[in-house]
């Protein structure tokens, strides 16, 4: 669909410029309607779910338990996730800034700044997350201890970092949450539906819309929207067994 639309954007181009020079009179290509596209309706988490998950990670000391908690907890994209400095971390304030990302992109790996203004802010440190993220920074302090004795420490100034603190691939992340999925025995979703699992759990909490925007750091208020419009299997299993007993009774 995106080809199509990308194909469709380029004649209506092509076509405006002929008119302009007066080739053609009329540029055909703008009534071009395409077919519209279905969303899939992607697998979130239920709250047991994401509890079992996060739960397995802790108990195995998985040095991304940290990151996983940010992604179900805080909704944080991947590359936030992977992307978060040292100084982001603020346990004085009880804050996290997300300002930037980590993201390869042509064969680079790249440290940069998020990609709007809407994705950069301030979010409080519930206690799940301070908890979460002293347990990593007091494992990157030891992976340091070590590293640095054998000369091999490559400081990053990320918070999630390989043993020897280089920056952490974002295809070695996935595939570490597909083991996580695997070793915690819940259905295997990706890191986007784990990020949406949050804006899902929030909507089921009766979270306002505006509130989980801003957790969720979205632009677009519809955005967010379409998450909150789309109803859990188990609140619909909750309404069908209301209905079954109403009907019993």
């Amino acid at each position: 669909m995106r080809t199509l639309s990308d194909v469709r954007d380029c004649l209506r181009s092509a076509l405006s410029d002929a008119v302009d020079a007066g080739v053609v009179s009329k540029n055909i290509a703008k009534s071009i309607k395409l077919p519209q596209r279905r969303k899939r309706r992607r697998p979130r988490w239920t709250t047991e779910e994401a509890r079992k998950f996060l739960e397995s990670a802790r108990q195995d000391s998985d040095p991304l338990y940290a990151a996983y908690v940010l992604v179900i907890v805080m909704g944080m994209r991947r590359g936030e996730v992977l992307g978060l400095p040292l100084d982001a971390v603020d346990f004085t304030e009880h804050q996290l800034w997300v300002e930037h990302q980590l993201q390869r992109v042509r064969g680079q790996l790249l440290h940069r700044q998020t990609k709007t203004e809407a994705s950069d802010d301030s979010l409080p440190m519930i206690a799940i997350v301070a908890t979460a993220l002293r347990l990593r920074l007091t494992k990157r302090q030891e992976d340091q201890l070590v590293a640095t004795t054998e000369g091999s420490w490559q400081d990053s100034g990320l918070v999630f970092t390989t043993r020897y603190g280089t920056p952490i691939e974002p295809r070695n992340f996935l595939r570490s949450w597909n083991t996580r999925c695997r070793k915690a025995g819940v259905r295997r979703i990706t890191l986007h539906a784990g990020r949406r699992t949050c804006g899902s759990l929030l909507a089921d909490l009766d979270v306002h819309p505006r509130v989980a925007m801003r957790i969720l750091r979205h632009a677009q208020m519809s955005v967010t929207m379409e998450i909150y419009t789309e109803v859990s299997d188990e609140s619909v299993r909750q309404a069908l067994k209301r209905l079954e007993q109403s009907l019993d009774g």
